[in-house]
């Protein structure tokens, strides 16, 4: 929601938010950007411009950066109501979903039917799910059931103990924000942006209580 980290200085307000997540895009130059949990504003990357919708999830909203450079490439949009923004690239048969899914260790059964939800309305079989799934990985084998599977980051995308964006709450790690995939998809050099704190004077502190993450996706296409 572009708040302020419990660790930043008084004087950190949402526009400074919005200009250093913009550096963090062009410096990472990524083809899409995939965001959650936004206040009904987007961050502006000149590179890149918004998929055309910005829906609701259960808090905030979603939002899809493509790079100006897939301009040319035929692209259709589909929303799932409160959970998922699916941009497909029609060449290449493939869809990527950007989710935030229903939060809780009790909505893992609403997960999963959101999940169903994503897949049947993905004009492709070749499908990754990347965001905030807030999933629990004791979920990975019933998850797998609906042909969905995705190797853990290789760190944890939340860290409480190293991310003290809430202050002294929300002391576990978790994998929340991750990737699942169809079977001939798969995202690879998946780096978890830990390094990427702020220093503001003698404040150190994260952009955002979830660590973002990069990945290259590839299909057997």
């Amino acid at each position: 929601m572009l708040e302020r980290s419990a660790q930043a200085p008084p004087t950190w307000g949402e526009e400074h938010t919005q200009a250093a997540v913009r550096d963090v895009v062009l410096d990472l130059s990524p083809d899409i950007v995939l965001f959650q949990e936004l206040p009904g504003v987007v961050p502006y990357v000149e590179t890149h411009e918004m998929v055309k919708a910005n829906p609701m999830s259960h808090s905030g909203n979603l939002a899809t950066l493509i790079g100006h450079h897939l301009a040319d490439e035929e692209t259709v949009h589909t929303v799932v109501p409160r959970c998922g923004l699916l941009l497909t690239f029609v060449e290449r048969d493939l869809t990527i979903a950007n989710v935030h899914l229903s939060p809780s260790r009790a909505g893992a059964d609403e997960r999963l039917t959101q999940l169903e939800a994503i897949i049947e309305a993905s004009p492709t079989a070749d499908l990754v799910v990347i965001g905030d799934t807030n999933t629990r990985t004791s979920e990975e084998q019933e998850i797998a059931t609906l042909g969905l599977t995705g190797e853990r980051p290789p760190r944890h995308t939340w860290d409480g103990r190293r991310n003290r964006f809430r202050g002294s709450t929300g002391d576990f790690v978790a994998y929340f924000s991750r990737h699942f995939a169809s079977p001939d998809v798969d995202v690879e050099e998946v780096a978890v942006l830990t390094d990427r704190a702020m220093e503001v004077g003698p404040h150190r502190f994260h952009l955002s209580d979830h660590f973002g993450f990069t990945g290259t996706i590839v299909t057997d296409r």
